[in-house]
């Protein structure tokens, strides 16, 4: 072949070459443009199939009624035809401040359904904030690094989500929460902002939006509707029906119109009688009229009057207590022009009120403390009787055991008997030695008994206690006084039977040592027998004095002159290391005594004031003249009404506590070492004084020394020298601070104030009175306070309580003498003093002069 034909055949292979690749080209964009025209019909297909889906979502959308039912279909679709795992929809909590979860689905196990159905999301929550920021959606994808976003993956259970408002974009009534789990997400359609990932949720969401839009609307417009015609018929059956009466009345007090209950409450059969039969209110109705002026001043403010109590008329003429509440209705002129009101007949509230008032008073009033506990002992309640005795207050006690006032001195045997008692329904009663709050013991009688409901079922517990501390005491003193007496008839009958023996023994003894020579050995022995006899003729004697069958030769006597007379004899017999002192009172009343043994009273009362004082010391002796009266008679079982002359014998030893002063009477008991004392000297004393009718009070604390007041009836005759006392008129007013530790005293002296006319306040204790002084509002004219007392003495207490509240009137007392009383430091810049014991007149004297004197200077 020739070249050229090789050529043009090679010419023409390159031109088959050429246009067989344009023309694969050509098959190839063909390919392609047919596979994008296959996906294009494929997402219409998808397109139709979802608008489809939503068509059928929208009619049955239409036929719900609630949004519980539209929000069930919405999440079937989502699921179903959206292909996404679970849905969540949020609806606006009452408050409108936050979001909760209201329907769910597509979390397949309980304990995730459990957590998001509780979820709730604030409205400031950072998930929200974008949406309403004006944002049409906030999505989450598997990439998200958004803390805001990916912080609420949890609580949603969701890895990746899409959440937007539905309804009003500024206050959307709910949300949509759309998206998968991390475990399940590759099998569902995932969470993008690809158009076409957003292209179902958009229509969902327009869809949704208007529908609960509409619904809202509907359901509001329905139950606004239905609202109104069921006020109307509410209001109709409240006004025919009410318990309480319902009116309307013109300015002038003619009725508009009222309810049967009205009619009822003012007697009559209907309404219609009380419109036609009241004609003016204010004259018909009032019992007082001027009220009904008194409720149209405050209704003439514009003010709705609420819980107006009066007393009204009822058609029979019966009256009765109604309740009335009115709200006036005003023109746009300020002219009343009607009332509408509610009246209550409360007759028998106000009958309670008074009944609950009375026995309020009588709980609140009562002489005796009342506790009420529940069943476990706690305390619920206490009157101020238990306040005033305990001295603790009610909020103190409230919760606590009565255990609280437990002194330990009760066997734990009666505390089990009492509540085994008690539980069982039945009603204890019995004694406590309880403490108060400030330690001081005192007695009681109790009587607990169950309360039971209306159903039998005991709730509390009540009990009722008297105070019993003064009874005990005056039966201790009973008690004292009876064993006394009989320890008096025993000793007298002793005394009488060993001098008939010690007779025969003398005069045995006496004819024995003449029948024998003087000197001689059993001479001697009988001397000693002799010597033996007359001492114990001695004790004998003094056990006769004690038990007051001693023979006596009573004279009128004066105690000033004879002391006088006796002054030298006491000095020989004290030692000169003890100063003696003698105090009489000026136009001393005379007694009708014994002088032998006013000397044996004044030896006795010298020996121990010298033994107590072992080193040196002052012994007073101060007569004074006194009156007892009822008041203090009363608690002094051996104080007798009348006029006495008291001797005051006084030391500064070293005192006695409190259970040696109950003994010292007894006979044969002394402190003193053997052989040292018989214990027949103060027994002795005692038998004196009440051979003479009088009595005896004892003084003393452990080292502060010890004062015997011995009272002698006053001679019936004509005192020697005697004065006419001036009366004292017993009466005053002010504020009293009484202080005084021993309470038998105290009580005593708090009666005696009140009586003369006194307001009193009382403290067992110097502590106690200046705490009482610092209280701010507490009112206080004098002080009127022992001197010696446990712990601070009345002049440190006086001092202190002047530090703060400088000029307050004092008065101090005692039963030691005022020279004993004035070594402590009282009697110093004018104090005022009366000696114990006193009688009415006096203290009523003392503390007037105490009141009309300056203020004290302040130093």
């Amino acid at each position: 072949m020739a070249k050229t034909d090789i050529d043009r055949v090679t010419a023409e292979l390159e031109r088959l070459k050429q246009e067989n690749e344009v023309l694969s080209g050509q098959v190839k964009r063909l390919v392609k443009a047919e596979s994008r025209l296959y996906d294009y019909q494929e997402k219409l297909d998808l397109q139709l199939k979802e608008y489809s889906a939503l068509y059928d979502l929208n009619s049955r959308l239409y036929t719900c009624h609630d949004l519980p039912a539209i929000f069930e279909l919405a999440s079937e679709y989502v699921i179903n035809r959206l292909d996404y795992e679970r849905v969540l929809f949020f609806q606006k909590t009452e408050k409108g401040d936050a979001y909760s979860v209201c329907a769910c689905d597509g979390y397949h196990y309980a304990h995730e359904k459990e957590a998001v159905s509780g979820l709730t999301l604030s409205c400031k929550a950072a998930i929200l904030a974008p949406l309403f920021a004006g944002a049409n959606y906030s999505i989450c994808t598997e990439e998200s690094q958004l803390k805001e976003l990916v912080e609420h993956r949890d609580l949603l259970l969701m890895n990746e989500y899409f959440i937007c408002p539905l309804g009003n974009r500024a206050e959307p009534v709910a949300l949509l929460a759309v998206g998968n789990s991390a475990e399940n997400a590759e099998f569902y359609r995932r969470i993008s902002d690809s158009e076409e990932a957003l292209f179902g949720l958009g229509n969902l969401v327009g869809l949704l939006s208007s529908t609960i839009e509409n619904q809202i609307l509907y359901t509001g417009m329905k139950k606004a509707l239905e609202q109104e015609r069921l006020a109307e018929a509410k209001y109709r059956g409240i006004f025919e029906n009410a318990m309480e009466g319902i009116f309307q009345t013109t300015p002038e007090g003619r009725f508009l119109s009222c309810n049967p209950a009205t009619a009822a409450i003012l007697g009559y059969s209907t309404p219609e009688e009380v419109l036609e039969g009241v004609v003016n209110v204010g004259l018909q109705l009032y019992v007082d009229p001027s009220r009904r002026a008194e409720l149209y001043a405050m209704m003439f403010q514009r003010q709705d009057v609420k819980n107006f109590e009066v007393e009204f008329c009822r058609r029979d003429g019966s009256r009765i207590w109604v309740d009335l509440s009115t709200r006036p209705a005003f023109d746009e002129e300020g002219k009343l022009i009607y009332i509408d009101g509610v009246i209550q007949d409360i007759t028998e509230r106000k009958q309670n009120e008074e009944a609950l008032r009375k026995l309020s008073q009588a709980v609140e009033q009562s002489p005796v403390s009342i506790v009420i506990t529940d069943t476990k002992g706690r305390i619920e309640f206490v009157n101020p009787k238990f306040v005033q005795l305990t001295g603790y207050s009610l909020e103190e006690v409230l919760g606590k055991n009565p255990r609280i006032l437990n002194s330990g001195k009760a066997p734990v045997e009666k505390s089990r008997n009492l509540w085994e008692t008690i539980c069982a329904g039945k009603v204890w009663e019995g004694e406590f030695l309880n403490r108060k709050k400030d330690g001081e013991l005192f007695s009681e009688h109790a009587t607990i008994s169950p309360i039971r409901n209306k159903d039998g079922v005991i709730t509390h517990f009540l009990a009722i206690k008297e105070d019993i501390t003064e009874r005990k005491l005056l039966e201790a003193q009973l008690f004292q006084s009876q064993k006394m007496e009989s320890i008096g008839r025993l000793a007298g009958g002793v005394a009488h039977d060993f001098n008939n023996m010690l007779s025969v023994i003398l005069g045995s003894a006496q004819l024995a040592m003449r029948c024998v020579t003087e000197g001689t050995p059993v001479w001697q022995d009988l001397e000693q027998i002799v010597q033996a006899g007359k001492r114990s003729s001695q004790i004998t004697r003094q056990l006769l004095a004690f038990s007051r069958k001693e023979i006596i030769a009573p004279r009128e006597v004066n105690l000033n002159e004879h002391f006088t007379e006796m002054q030298k004899t006491l000095g020989r017999l004290i030692g000169e290391d003890i100063r003696m002192e003698f105090k009489p009172a000026p136009e001393l009343w005379t007694i009708d005594a014994d002088t032998t043994q006013l000397d044996q009273i004044l030896v006795n009362l010298a020996v121990n004031a010298r033994d107590a004082m072992g080193n040196g010391g002052v012994l007073t002796i101060q007569t004074a003249n006194i009156r007892v009266d009822a008041s203090y008679s009363q608690f002094h079982l051996d104080a007798s009404l009348g006029e006495y002359v008291q001797l005051s014998v006084s030391d500064t030893g070293c005192g006695m506590d409190r259970e040696t002063l109950s003994q010292i009477f007894e006979p044969f008991f002394t402190t003193k070492e053997v052989g040292k004392g018989t214990g027949l000297g103060l027994a002795t004393v005692y038998g004196i004084v009440r051979q003479h009718n009088g009595f005896i009070n004892v003084y003393s604390e452990p080292g502060q020394g010890t004062t015997f007041e011995i009272n002698f009836p006053k001679f019936s005759g004509s005192p020697l020298g005697a004065a006419k006392d001036e009366a004292v008129a017993v009466s005053g007013s002010g504020t009293v601070l009484l202080v005084e530790d021993d309470p038998l005293v105290r009580k005593t002296t708090l009666d005696t104030l009140k009586e003369i006319g006194y307001q009193v306040i009382e403290a067992a204790g110097a502590e106690e009175a200046i705490s009482i002084c610092r209280e701010k509002g507490t009112h206080v004219d004098l002080i009127l306070t022992d001197v010696v007392m446990p712990g601070m003495n009345g002049k440190e207490m006086v001092d202190a309580i002047e530090a703060f509240r400088p000029g307050l009137r004092v008065l101090f007392m005692s039963g030691y003498t005022k020279d004993l009383v004035a070594q402590r430091g009282v009697a110093e810049g004018g104090r005022h003093f009366i000696q114990k014991p006193f009688d009415i007149h006096a203290l009523a004297g003392k503390l007037r002069e105490t009141l009309q004197q300056k203020s004290l200077p302040t130093t």
